[in-house]
């Protein structure tokens, strides 16, 4: 490029030399028909051959001034370009990485991958969202919430489980209640107003927008389920209002599709009399696993259900899943020792998971840690 520079520079020299000696060449011979040229106190006289020599080398030293600069420019923004381009694949490179250490659950290597390159400013506020989770997964809520905040409005409403997580429910429920409220809002929009609701324990919010709106969520039997499980227990530890009374409550499509997850959390929390009927009748039409696995998790004993297991145990001895449901409401009453009894004869049998739980707390308060120990370790393995 230098060399190329120099080369031109001489030959503007010359031009200019040989251009100065056509100019004065009138001077040194006797040439008939000059051209005077006057302007202002200005005035040019040359031969008329002169001056069309003059004005023709003027016209190509333009022209390859233009050349020179154009050449000059093409080389200056070639350079930028390619520093552009390795920019722009560093951002590029950034946000793939960072996708896909979203996809497999790798929040450690979002901040090292953020530290490297910015990403695309058409994705400014996805990264800042990554950065975000990135804080949270180490427990930095503070830096999480900065991140949050300079989000753009449209994209605040989008990041309502963050925001959350960040323990800023207010900030959650304000930007997720415009969308969630309207008529027409989507299912995604309601799916996550209601998890806000619920994560804020905003009670009579939750019921009302559930009741009104359960429609519109398009949840399937699985995803009602999950919910009611969470909705029963959080309102179960975190109130004092009465499920029976909110259960009862609900318009008939609820009640169908929240049955289940509030038959479970009344015998969890020991509320099974609320529900005996219904355990009674999976008794007599020999459900015995499905009441087993409602009775892994009992969190109290009742003295009808006892009684009519232990009768059909009379006929049944050896019934696994009657064993363990006696167990289960052993432990609920406090007869530790007589749920340890059972699992010691259990243990002879093909041992299940659904046992483990109560057979942990009956070997435990029974001060037999070794056993409980061991079954424990056997989960953990």
């Amino acid at each position: 490029m230098r060399q190329f520079i120099k080369r031109t520079l001489v030959v503007l020299i010359v031009i200019l030399l040989f251009c100065a000696v056509l100019a004065g060449s009138h001077l040194l011979i006797d040439e008939k028909g000059y051209v005077l040229v006057s302007f202002g106190q200005y005035t040019i006289e040359s031969t008329l051959v002169s001056l069309l020599f003059i004005a023709v080398i003027t016209v190509f030293v333009m022209w390859l001034t233009t050349k020179l600069a154009k050449t000059v420019w093409r080389v200056i923004r070639g350079v930028t370009a390619r520093r552009t381009k390795k920019r722009q694949q560093r951002e590029e490179d950034a946000f793939t990485q960072s996708v896909w250490a979203l996809i497999n659950n790798q929040p450690d290597s979002l901040g090292y991958t953020l530290q490297l390159s910015e990403f695309p400013e058409k994705w400014r506020d996805q990264q800042l969202a990554i950065q975000a989770k990135a804080a949270l997964h180490i427990g930095q809520k503070v830096v999480a919430r900065e991140y949050l905040q300079q989000l753009s409005e449209s994209a605040q409403s989008k990041v309502s489980e963050l925001w959350l997580a960040a323990e800023q429910d207010t900030q959650a429920l304000t930007s997720l209640a415009p969308q969630a409220q309207m008529k027409k809002a989507s299912p995604t929009e309601l799916n996550a107003y209601v998890s806000a609701l619920l994560q804020a324990k905003d009670w009579d919010t939750l019921q009302s927008t559930i009741e009104q709106r359960h429609k519109q969520l398009q949840w399937s039997g699985t995803q009602w389920s999950q919910f009611f499980a969470a909705y029963f227990e959080a309102i179960l530890r975190h109130s004092d209002k009465d499920i029976h009374a909110l259960y009862g409550a609900f318009p008939r499509a609820l009640r169908g599709q929240s049955h289940e997850a509030y038959v479970h959390a009344c015998v969890r929390f020991g509320h099974i009399e609320v529900v005996r009927k219904e355990l009674l009748k999976m008794l007599k039409k020999s459900q015995y696993q499905e009441l087993a696995t409602i009775l892994q998790y009992a969190g109290g004993g009742d003295i009808e259900l006892r009684k009519a297991i232990q009768a059909q145990l009379k006929k049944q001895p050896d019934q696994t899943e009657l064993l363990f449901c006696l167990a289960s409401l052993a432990n609920g009453e406090g007869d530790h020792g007589l749920a340890a009894k059972i699992f010691d004869s259990l243990s002879s049998a093909p041992w299940q998971a659904l046992w483990q739980h109560q057979a942990e707390i009956a070997f435990a308060k029974t001060g037999q840690f070794e056993k409980a120990y061991l079954l424990v370790s056997n989960v953990q393995n």
